[in-house]
């Protein structure tokens, strides 16, 4: 039979065996606790919201969604402003009243490089004068020649003289030629004067002295009113 002494002694190893086993429990129990706070921590802050699902079209392609607005952007405007409209360059044509040899004349200031028109649509017929010694013949062929310019409608005559063929004038027209109201006649190579100058008035500067008869009669009429434009 064990003494006393070895009973306690016994007694006293497995207590301390249990105290030690109990101790290691509640530290197992205790470090499964913490951890289990450290996992719930951890989780709730990695949680992110999630964002909502795209749709799809029906063929599994994402799209895109666009809004457009409802008032639509004014387009800019340009205001272009008006072509200026060129203006009419001025008829340089000055026509004076003027009488002379009994009749009722106009005079027609012209400068040169100017295209004397017809007034009205007629028959042309031209006379050519020359002026030797004092007198006007016709048919002198070595002499400076005169144009005398008829223009031939039913009802008027117009007789134009310019100045001298080639010097101071180039006939645009010949005799029998019909022409329309506007066509061209003669064109002035210089400022000299009409044939009237050299035969019946020096002091005569005008380019063209001209008269008007009224057809069949032959009454004279106002020559200023036909060349006034």
């Amino acid at each position: 039979m064990r003494s006393n002494e070895d009973v306690r002694s016994l007694l006293q190893t497995l207590g301390s065996a249990a105290l030690g086993v109990g101790l290691g429990l509640a530290v197992l129990g205790f470090g499964f606790f913490i951890s289990r706070l450290t996992l719930a921590d951890s989780s709730a802050a990695v949680t992110l919201p999630t964002a909502p699902p795209r749709s799809a079209s029906p063929s599994g392609t994402l799209r895109a969604t666009v809004t457009q607005s409802a008032t639509p952007v004014p387009t800019p405007t340009r205001t272009v402003a008006p072509t200026p409209q060129p203006t009419p360059t001025p008829d340089p044509l000055v026509v004076t009243a003027y009488s002379g040899q009994g009749l009722r004349l106009a005079a027609l200031t012209i400068p040169a490089n100017y295209t004397v028109t017809s007034p009205i649509a007629g028959t042309i017929t031209i006379e050519i004068y020359e002026f030797v010694d004092g007198r006007i013949v016709t048919g002198v062929t070595d002499q400076t020649a005169y144009p005398y310019v008829y223009v031939k409608s039913a009802d008027r005559s117009i007789k134009l003289r310019p100045g001298a063929i080639g010097t101071d004038i180039q006939l645009l027209v010949k005799d029998g030629d019909t022409v329309t109201a506007g066509a061209p006649l003669f064109k002035t190579l210089t400022t000299g004067a009409s044939s009237w100058a050299t035969f019946y008035d020096k002091g005569v500067t005008a380019q063209v002295i001209a008269s008007v008869t009224a057809q069949p009669s032959g009454n004279e009429l106002d020559p200023v009113p036909v060349f006034k434009k």
